[in-house]
Protein backbone atom coordinates (compact mmCIF):
# COMPACT_ATOMS: atom_id res chain seq x y z
CA UNK A 1 0.00 0.00 0.00
CA UNK A 2 1.25 3.47 -0.73
CA UNK A 3 2.35 5.53 2.22
CA UNK A 4 1.55 9.20 2.73
CA UNK A 5 3.09 11.25 -0.06
CA UNK A 6 2.70 8.52 -2.69
CA UNK A 7 -0.28 8.22 -5.00
CA UNK A 8 -3.05 5.72 -4.36
CA UNK A 9 -5.07 4.75 -1.31
CA UNK A 10 -3.95 5.78 2.18
CA UNK A 11 -4.37 3.25 4.98
CA UNK A 12 -3.85 4.56 8.49
CA UNK A 13 -4.58 3.19 11.96
CA UNK A 14 -6.57 5.87 13.79
CA UNK A 15 -8.13 5.74 17.26
CA UNK A 16 -11.56 7.37 17.54
CA UNK A 17 -10.14 10.49 19.18
CA UNK A 18 -7.69 10.90 16.29
CA UNK A 19 -10.31 11.22 13.53
CA UNK A 20 -10.66 14.77 12.25
CA UNK A 21 -14.21 16.22 12.15
CA UNK A 22 -14.51 16.21 8.34
CA UNK A 23 -13.45 12.55 8.07
CA UNK A 24 -15.69 11.67 11.04
CA UNK A 25 -18.78 12.72 9.06
CA UNK A 26 -17.63 11.19 5.75
CA UNK A 27 -17.10 7.55 6.79
CA UNK A 28 -18.53 4.15 6.18
CA UNK A 29 -17.73 1.99 9.22
CA UNK A 30 -17.42 -1.77 8.77
CA UNK A 31 -16.91 -4.30 11.55
CA UNK A 32 -14.59 -7.24 10.84
CA UNK A 33 -14.20 -10.37 12.94
CA UNK A 34 -12.49 -12.78 10.55
CA UNK A 35 -15.72 -14.47 9.47
CA UNK A 36 -16.91 -15.01 5.90
CA UNK A 37 -19.78 -12.60 6.57
CA UNK A 38 -17.47 -9.83 7.71
CA UNK A 39 -15.26 -10.28 4.61
CA UNK A 40 -18.32 -9.88 2.38
CA UNK A 41 -19.39 -6.82 4.39
CA UNK A 42 -15.88 -5.36 4.03
CA UNK A 43 -15.89 -5.75 0.24
CA UNK A 44 -19.38 -4.27 -0.04
CA UNK A 45 -18.46 -1.33 2.23
CA UNK A 46 -15.21 -0.70 0.33
CA UNK A 47 -17.03 -0.56 -3.00
CA UNK A 48 -19.65 1.77 -1.54
CA UNK A 49 -16.99 4.05 0.02
CA UNK A 50 -15.11 4.20 -3.28
CA UNK A 51 -18.28 5.01 -5.25
CA UNK A 52 -19.29 7.76 -2.80
CA UNK A 53 -15.73 9.11 -2.29
CA UNK A 54 -15.97 8.41 1.45
CA UNK A 55 -13.46 7.15 4.00
CA UNK A 56 -13.66 3.44 4.83
CA UNK A 57 -13.28 2.87 8.59
CA UNK A 58 -12.40 -0.81 9.24
CA UNK A 59 -12.88 -1.81 12.89
CA UNK A 60 -12.08 -5.00 14.81
CA UNK A 61 -13.38 -5.03 18.39
CA UNK A 62 -11.58 -7.00 21.10
CA UNK A 63 -12.43 -7.78 24.70
CA UNK A 64 -10.33 -8.76 27.70
CA UNK A 65 -10.25 -12.51 28.34
CA UNK A 66 -12.55 -13.68 31.11
CA UNK A 67 -11.24 -14.68 34.51
CA UNK A 68 -11.76 -18.36 33.69
CA UNK A 69 -8.55 -20.47 33.68
CA UNK A 70 -9.17 -21.55 30.07
CA UNK A 71 -9.07 -17.88 29.03
CA UNK A 72 -5.38 -17.74 29.89
CA UNK A 73 -4.69 -20.26 27.13
CA UNK A 74 -6.22 -18.05 24.43
CA UNK A 75 -4.22 -15.78 22.16
CA UNK A 76 -3.76 -12.14 23.12
CA UNK A 77 -7.04 -10.46 22.05
CA UNK A 78 -5.37 -7.22 20.89
CA UNK A 79 -2.97 -9.21 18.71
CA UNK A 80 -5.90 -11.21 17.29
CA UNK A 81 -7.81 -7.98 16.50
CA UNK A 82 -4.72 -6.58 14.77
CA UNK A 83 -4.34 -9.78 12.75
CA UNK A 84 -8.01 -9.62 11.73
CA UNK A 85 -7.46 -6.08 10.48
CA UNK A 86 -4.36 -7.13 8.54
CA UNK A 87 -6.21 -10.03 6.94
CA UNK A 88 -9.16 -7.76 6.08
CA UNK A 89 -6.89 -5.21 4.43
CA UNK A 90 -5.04 -7.95 2.54
CA UNK A 91 -8.38 -9.23 1.20
CA UNK A 92 -9.37 -5.70 0.24
CA UNK A 93 -6.14 -5.14 -1.65
CA UNK A 94 -6.47 -8.49 -3.44
CA UNK A 95 -10.01 -7.56 -4.51
CA UNK A 96 -8.65 -4.32 -5.98
CA UNK A 97 -11.59 -2.15 -4.96
CA UNK A 98 -9.83 0.04 -2.38
CA UNK A 99 -11.20 3.51 -1.59
CA UNK A 100 -8.77 6.43 -1.58
CA UNK A 101 -8.88 6.77 2.21
CA UNK A 102 -8.98 3.81 4.61
CA UNK A 103 -8.57 4.00 8.38
CA UNK A 104 -8.43 1.06 10.77
CA UNK A 105 -8.56 0.48 14.49
CA UNK A 106 -8.54 -2.37 16.95
CA UNK A 107 -11.15 -1.17 19.45
CA UNK A 108 -11.35 -2.43 23.03
CA UNK A 109 -14.66 -3.23 24.73
CA UNK A 110 -18.04 -4.89 24.20
CA UNK A 111 -18.44 -5.31 20.41
CA UNK A 112 -21.99 -3.96 20.03
CA UNK A 113 -21.51 -0.79 22.03
CA UNK A 114 -18.07 -0.10 20.56
CA UNK A 115 -19.36 -0.45 16.98
CA UNK A 116 -22.29 1.87 17.74
CA UNK A 117 -19.88 4.38 19.30
CA UNK A 118 -17.40 4.19 16.41
CA UNK A 119 -20.21 4.57 13.84
CA UNK A 120 -21.72 7.66 15.50
CA UNK A 121 -22.25 10.34 12.82
CA UNK A 122 -20.95 8.04 10.05
CA UNK A 123 -22.89 7.65 6.81
CA UNK A 124 -23.30 3.88 7.29
CA UNK A 125 -22.43 1.00 9.60
CA UNK A 126 -21.90 -2.19 7.60
CA UNK A 127 -21.96 -5.66 9.17
CA UNK A 128 -22.04 -9.19 7.86
CA UNK A 129 -24.79 -11.60 8.78
CA UNK A 130 -24.07 -14.60 10.95
CA UNK A 131 -24.16 -17.68 8.76
CA UNK A 132 -24.84 -19.21 5.39
CA UNK A 133 -27.76 -21.18 6.87
CA UNK A 134 -29.44 -17.95 8.06
CA UNK A 135 -28.15 -15.19 5.73
CA UNK A 136 -30.89 -12.79 6.79
CA UNK A 137 -30.09 -13.02 10.53
CA UNK A 138 -27.96 -10.17 11.90
CA UNK A 139 -26.73 -12.10 14.97
CA UNK A 140 -26.44 -10.81 18.52
CA UNK A 141 -24.03 -7.96 17.84
CA UNK A 142 -26.00 -6.87 14.79
CA UNK A 143 -29.23 -6.93 16.78
CA UNK A 144 -27.59 -4.79 19.48
CA UNK A 145 -26.50 -2.28 16.82
CA UNK A 146 -30.02 -2.17 15.36
CA UNK A 147 -31.47 -1.33 18.77
CA UNK A 148 -28.89 1.29 19.75
CA UNK A 149 -27.41 2.94 16.66
CA UNK A 150 -28.70 6.15 15.10
CA UNK A 151 -26.49 5.48 12.07
CA UNK A 152 -28.12 3.61 9.16
CA UNK A 153 -27.03 -0.04 9.14
CA UNK A 154 -26.51 -2.33 6.16
CA UNK A 155 -26.34 -6.09 6.72
CA UNK A 156 -24.51 -7.92 3.94
CA UNK A 157 -25.70 -11.54 3.66
CA UNK A 158 -23.09 -14.28 3.60
CA UNK A 159 -24.61 -15.99 0.56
Amino acid sequence: MPIDGESGPRITEVPVEGIDPETWRRRIVVGVDGSHGSRRALLWAAHEAKERALCLDVVSVWEDPSAEPAAALRDDPLRVAGERLKQALDALIRAGDVPDHVITAPVHGPPGSRLVERARDARLLVLGTTSISAPEHPGGIGAYCLRHSTTPIVFVPTA
